[in-house]
């Protein structure tokens, strides 16, 4: 029974704070990958490693003018067009008449020097109804086709609708397709790719008229903030329904033509359906569409019950269509949708991407800008561009197609004076004044845009449709060019293995594991807590430099589960340990010293200690016992030691045992104490006191004679015996002769005697008479012994004084 109170080893703190850690290690790997507990946290923090990131460096020349470094990772060749407050108060209204597009367009298109031409121009505008003014809208048309470098959005929308799935809008985006393409080379699982159901293209002559095309759709996490954009989109298109009873092994779907089956349940969504058919796939297919699926309903009773009805599944064509950003970009690397290979949760490859090169007006191999050129005040190149050759573009995409966004700093101000991330220039600057006519000799000889990728959007209150960013609200047109320039600098956010965060994981935590269960709670707090603000250094350094997105928030929340776990533990073990304690050290000392050994728990164990050891026993006990009967002895015995063993607590000694009417204590252990030989000499004069009066109550035949011996010296205290069984005691010579110094009380008709070890501690402060030089059984050297008196200190000034003495010690 007593063993199994033994704390067993490996419960020591020190040991089974790595079995904790080991455990937070499992149950976090477990909730990073099986859960999205904290992933909006993660998402919280990539927001705030995004709003760290430098993204200029001003240095003042003079008052009012400072020049502006910008950021080498943002592109020179992206210029947004807003439709700003500006533009809205000289031309009115939003829409405009489409002719103002149209002059825009003109504005571009007819320049002298064609080899300065802008690489594309997205307008961020939709055009899927007809303008109220027919000729407008030719004109916008015609401006379209003869500018040849304008690329228009498409719509997916999730839900079908009459107008989405209608024939005109489908094929108006037939005509996209067959214009322009769509992706083909497409590995991983496709078929479930989130599908969308409805389209909503430009018009038909907008559509053969524009030189690319592609969706504007974004994706938002779960936080309802915009960090990525789906760069590969599914169309799906029904074109056939089959009735389930129809379905069989031999029903023959073209699934290199990206075709599918699906069924819709009762709340709508969709389920793909395993290709090729067996018998048991449809065995289960059909138990599964009678739980959840709707009915096709082809009759009813009065009652509008349904009497005849039947289960459809849909064949789908799938189309992959780009985001509007790659189709930009692809347009921008000389490369086309056919150029493309999509890897379905990996990434996009693009071989061999192009540049344009403005000075030899010919296509070379793309070198991505490293380090910007450095100029002096004067405009002095003093520094050459840092550039490298890349043979590849691998743009990283999830499983659903989409890619993180670089997004390269706040919104931009519509105001030239205001912060701008990408350079934003007014459309009534560019639509407005006196426009070039078809007349070549009247075109201005450059718009000073050359290859650059214009995007014309919404940049004004009320009209743009904002969304929320890492960096908060921010223009749909200004998402496009962030997106846009995280492909075209190859400037690719890039998640770490999930192994190495494993690792990282694992390693961290231990580390704490380790130092909160062996360093005291206030270093294992500030050790952590350097370790998560260093931690949080280093993964926004990787972030801004290397774009490397690091798990943070998994390890951080791990360690510090981490942390109050073990310090939890350590707590209610110490609690254990107390109560332990107590149970040990309650039953010899007074609660008052229990209370300090708790605060300052003492060796356990054998130790050698300079102590006093006090023994009693009652004379004449043998006789006392045969005239009594034993449960009067008992009672009798009881009332005595309870006495004498409150007056061995009132000052501060520790209770050793009871051997039948004898008594056994010590002082200066578990706590040390100055004065052990004069305390346990206090008590001795105490106790005779005490039984003078105990005996006065008692009738003659049970009065009580004791004899007590004292002795101070070297002795091994500590718990003692087995692991089964142990006690709390002390051994050695010095004890002994404690015990032999009792017995001698009787030969010279004493009641307390000491040895000359414990008289030279007390000898200023007692009153002691000499007896003798004797010789004790075991010992070859002869003791000097006296007889104790008196005491020549207060009582309460000496217990006093003990107290003080322990409180401060």
């Amino acid at each position: 029974m007593a063993k199994s109170r033994r704390r067993a080893k490996i419960l020591e703190t020190k040991y089974f704070g790595l079995i904790i850690g080991l455990l937070v290690v499992v149950l976090f790997l477990a909730i990073g990958h099986y859960t999205s507990l904290l992933r909006g946290l993660e998402l919280r923090i990539t927001d705030l490693q995004f709003t760290l990131k430098n993204q200029v460096t001003r240095t003042n020349v003079q008052v009012g003018v400072s020049v502006v470094q910008r950021n080498p990772k943002i592109s020179s060749d992206i210029l947004i067009v807003g439709l700003d407050p500006t533009s809205l108060e000289k031309f009115g209204r939003f829409p405009w008449p489409r002719y103002r597009e149209a002059d825009f367009l003109n504005g571009f298109t007819r320049i002298k020097d064609q080899s300065q031409r802008e690489r594309a121009i997205f307008l961020d505008i939709f055009f899927v109804e007809p303008d109220s003014n027919a000729y407008d809208d030719a004109l916008l048309v015609d401006a379209i086709k003869n500018n040849g470098r304008v690329f228009l959005e498409t719509v997916l929308d999730d839900h079908p609708t009459l107008t989405n799935t209608s024939p005109e809008y489908v094929a108006r985006e037939e005509v996209l397709a067959h214009k322009d393409g769509e992706i083909s080379h497409i590995t991983g699982d496709w078929q479930d790719l989130r599908a969308f159901l409805g389209v909503e293209p430009p018009l038909i002559p907008y559509g053969e008229a524009a030189a690319g095309y592609g969706h504007a759709n974004y994706v938002q996490d779960q936080d309802a903030v915009y960090r990525r954009q789906i760069l590969v989109a599914k169309w799906s298109q029904p074109i056939r329904a089959i009735p389930l009873s129809e379905l069989t092994p031999e029903t023959r779907i073209d699934v290199k033509a990206f075709h599918r089956l699906a069924w819709m349940d009762k709340r709508g969504g969709f389920h793909n359906i395993p290709y090729p058919l067996t018998a048991a796939s449809i065995a289960r297919l059909t138990a599964e569409m009678k739980a959840k699926a709707p009915l096709k309903v082809v009759k009813t009773d009065q009652a509008g019950k349904v009497t005849e009805g039947y289960y459809v599944v849909l064949e789908f064509q799938d189309h992959f269509i780009p985001s509007i950003t790659l189709s930009l970009a692809l347009d921008y690397f000389h490369k086309s949708l056919s150029d493309v290979e999509v890897h379905l949760g990996k990434d996009i490859l693009i071989k061999n991407p192009q540049m344009f090169d403005t000075t030899t007006h010919a296509w070379v191999p793309y070198r991505k800008l490293i380090a910007a050129a450095v100029y002096d005040k004067s405009g002095k190149l003093v520094k050459p561009a840092v550039t490298e050759p890349v043979s590849e573009i691998r743009i990283p995409i999830n499983a659903q197609g989409a890619m993180l966004i670089n997004f390269m700093g706040p919104p931009s101000s519509a105001s030239p004076f205001g912060y701008q991330t990408f350079p934003v220039r007014s459309f009534y600057g560019y639509a407005a004044g006196n426009m070039p006519g078809p007349d070549p000799n009247t075109w201005p000889p450059t718009r000073a845009v050359a290859n650059k990728i214009i995007l014309v959007g919404a940049f004004a209150p009320g009209l743009s449709d904002e969304k929320p960013t890492p960096y908060g609200l921010m223009n749909g047109v200004e998402i496009h060019a962030n997106s846009l320039n995280t492909i075209i600098t190859d400037d690719f956010l890039l998640h770490v293995p999930s192994w190495e965060e494993d690792v990282i994981l694992a390693a961290l935590v231990l580390l704490v594991a380790f130092m909160v269960s062996r360093l005291s709670t206030i270093w294992a707090f500030a050790i952590t807590l350097v370790l998560l603000v260093v931690g949080f250094a280093v993964v926004t350094v990787e972030f801004e430099l290397s774009s490397l997105v690091v798990n943070y928030a998994t390890p951080a929340v791990a360690i510090l589960f981490t942390f109050l776990t073990i310090v939890v533990y350590r707590v209610m073990t110490d609690e254990r340990d107390k109560q332990r304690i107590r149970d040990m050290f309650g039953k010899y000392v007074n609660p008052a010293v229990v209370d300090q050994i708790l605060e300052n728990p003492p060796e356990l164990g054998g130790v050698d200690k300079e102590l006093t050891v006090f023994f009693s026993d009652i004379r004449g006990f043998t006789s006392l016992s045969e005239s009594m009967m034993p449960q009067e002895l008992v009672n009798h015995l009881n009332v005595y030691l309870s006495a004498m063993t409150d007056i061995i607590l009132e000052y501060q000694g520790t209770l050793d045992k009871y051997e039948g009417d004898a008594i056994m204590c010590f002082w200066g252990a578990p706590l040390p104490l100055a004065d052990h030989a004069l305390l346990a000499c206090a008590c001795a004069l105490k106790q005779l006191a005490a039984l003078k009066k105990l005996n006065e109550g008692w009738p003659p035949e049970r009065r009580l004679s004791i004899g007590i011996g004292i002795n101070s010296g070297v002795m091994t205290v500590g718990n003692m015996g087995s692991l089964g069984r142990m006690n709390y005691t002390i051994m050695g010579d010095a004890v002994n002769l404690g015990a032999r110094l009792e017995g001698t009380n009787k030969q010279y008709a004493t009641n307390v005697i000491i040895s000359e070890f414990t008289y030279g501690l007390v000898k200023d402060k007692v009153i002691a008479r000499e007896l003798d030089n004797i010789r004790v059984k075991g010992k070859n050297k002869p003791v000097l012994i006296y007889e104790l008196i008196d005491c020549l200190e207060d009582p309460a000034a000496l217990l006093a004084n003990a107290r003080d003495r322990r409180r401060a010690g």
